[in-house]
Parts: C-alpha cells; structure tokens; sequence
C-alpha cells in the first residue's frame, strides 16, 4: 500500500523520536545542581561540556532522522501544498495531530540543540520545560504512526490496540540505540560508562518487551474463515511467519533485531557487573570491547526498526485482494 519513502518516513519518524525522547528524559534527570553552573557556562566549560559531548550528538542525530524523515514524506506525497492542506484541515485527524507534533517535536528539537551548542541561554526552568515538552512531543510522534495504520480499517493485519503500542516500543527502542550507538564513537563511552550501562539495561527490557508486543499483534491476528476480512488478515500473518517474507521476518527482524542486541548486552551486562572494583581496573581491550558490543547492538536494533516497518507496511493485504482472484 505505501511506498519505500512512506516506510522511510515511518522508520526516521519513529527513531528521531524515540532519540528525542531519551535526550529529554536524561535532561531531565541531570541534578539542579550540575544543570544550573552548567547552564551558566553554556556547557562550554567543566561537567557541562562533558553533558554536551553527550546530548547534543544525539539530538543532532534525532533531528537529522525527524527531517530527513519529513523529507521522504514530501517526496512521496509529491506536492508539499498538499502536507499545507492537510496541516490547516479543520478536521482532527491523526495524520494532522501527527504532523504538527512532528514540526513541533522539530522545532523544540532545535532550540534544546542551540541551548545544548551554547548558542542560546537558558534558565533552568526555560532548560526543563523545553525537555518536557519535548518528552511529550516525541512520544506522540512516535505513537501515532501505529494509530494511523490502526485507523486503516480496509487491512486487517493493522487493526487491534497492539500495533501502535508496538510502533512506540520500537521508537524507543531505536532512540536507545542512537545514544548508545552515538557513544560509543565517541570518549562519552568512558565518561557516562554508569549512564551508558543503565541504557543498555533498559534497552533489554524495552526489546522484551517488543517481542511480547510482536507476539500478541500476530497471535490476535484472526483465523482465516468465511469472511475476507478474516482471509486477508490470516494472509497477511501468513507471509510473515512462513511465507515469502518469513526469511526477512525470522532471520532479519527477529534474529538481527531482537535477539542479537538482548544476547550483546545481556553478555555486556553481565561483564560489567563482573568487573573489579577497583579504579583504573577497565584496561583497554575492556574498553575496546565495550564499545565495539554498544556499536552492534546499535546498529542491529536500527536495523529492525526499519525492518519491522518494511515487514507490517509490506505484509499488509486488503480484502479485496483476496477476494479478487476467486472472481
């Protein structure tokens, strides 16, 4: 039904906003204490430009994905006057409520960027209400792709509660593997390792929970019977799991996706919870396996963002077209 730019869009879209919200929420969770010196300084100097040399990478990734993503869109609409159309309609759509929390998301993105590069001052509470709105912005952004699909009542394999939820999880998720993925190019590996380890925890929770989320969207799928609703949700399920997209689903999503990040970091996990005590005890071949595991974890889990969205945009069958071979 859609395009590549669409499933594009859908992929940027979902992984911009989940970066934009885990740099809100780690903003947030900085201590006023080391917010407000650093603030002052325009993180140009001290603990702030060590925040810096983690936030802003990551924000310049998130809104890199967000734009880049609202340029797929424009490019498979092909008139942007219509993008207007639809952003003025006096009608609330989730396709309009979505496309102003992306401007928005966008938009907020950027100053928190410039306050973040010391080229606009803020105070502390300008600095926290920006992230939460921020926070806010990204999440629908990354929810309401899943309700649009969900709103398409003409395919099936779309329909139920789980799938936009899924679409969410799996933002976070790809925002978790920017900051990781991000840090681990970068001397922020070493300086946030504690932060870095915690994401990583929170990653694995976040990937087991997509899989249970996977699980309950194909298993709630309907048993083909009479109906070509019905018939075309159990065709759609069908390719998936043992059809002509079963490699890409099993071996690609699943496997690449999903299993590969949990075992990279639960293994990474346990070894650092092994780890001496001792200052200085991190040698540098510890060090240089810590990043090279936060990399392909990273870059595994991009990798079934976009493929999770390749698999559901591309699975998708309408009644009609399993209907229209038995007329």
């Amino acid at each position: 039904m859609f395009s590549e730019l669409a499933v594009g869009y859908l992929f940027l879209g979902g992984a911009g906003a989940g970066g934009c919200s885990v740099a809100a929420l780690l903003s947030l969770l900085i201590a006023r204490g080391d917010l407000a010196p650093a603030l002052q300084a325009q993180f140009r100097s001290g603990e702030g430009r060590l925040f810096r040399g983690l936030f802003s990478p990551l924000l310049v990734a998130s809104l890199g994905a967000l734009l880049l993503g609202v340029a797929c869109l424009l490019a498979d609409l092909g008139q942007p006057a219509r993008v207007l159309l639809l952003a003025f309609s006096e009608k609330a759509t989730y396709l309009t409520v979505g496309a102003w929390a992306l401007v928005l998301c966008a938009a907020t993105a950027a100053f928190l960027l410039l306050v973040w590069r010391g080229a606009v001052r803020a105070t502390v509470a300008t600095f926290r209400v920006a992230n939460g709105l921020l926070m806010a912005l990204s999440l629908v952004v990354a929810l309401y792709t899943g309700l649009l699909l969900s709103s398409m009542t003409a395919v099936p394999l779309w329909s139920g509660a789980a799938l936009p939820v899924l679409f969410l999880v799996s933002a976070l998720s790809c925002g978790l593997a920017l900051a990781t993925g991000l840090a681990a190019v970068s001397e922020t590996a070493r300086t946030f390792a504690t932060t870095l380890h915690r994401l990583q925890t929170a990653d694995m929770v976040v990937i087991a929970l997509e899989a249970a989320l996977v699980a309950a969207w194909l298993t709630g799928v309907p048993a083909a019977d009479v109906t070509a609703t019905a018939q075309a949700a159990a065709a759609s399920a069908a390719q998936l799991l043992s059809g002509p997209l079963a490699p890409a689903f099993w071996g690609g999503f699943v496997a690449i996706g999903l299993a590969v990040p949990f075992c990279v970091e639960a293994t990474a996990a346990a070894a650092w919870s092994a780890r001496p005590a001792a200052s200085g005890a991190i040698t540098l071949r510890r060090e240089t396996w810590r990043r090279a595991a936060l990399a392909i974890a990273s870059l595994s889990v991009l990798a079934g963002g976009f493929l999770l969205r390749y698999l559901v945009v591309t699975a998708a069958l309408q009644p009609i077209s399993v209907v229209a071979p038995l007329l």
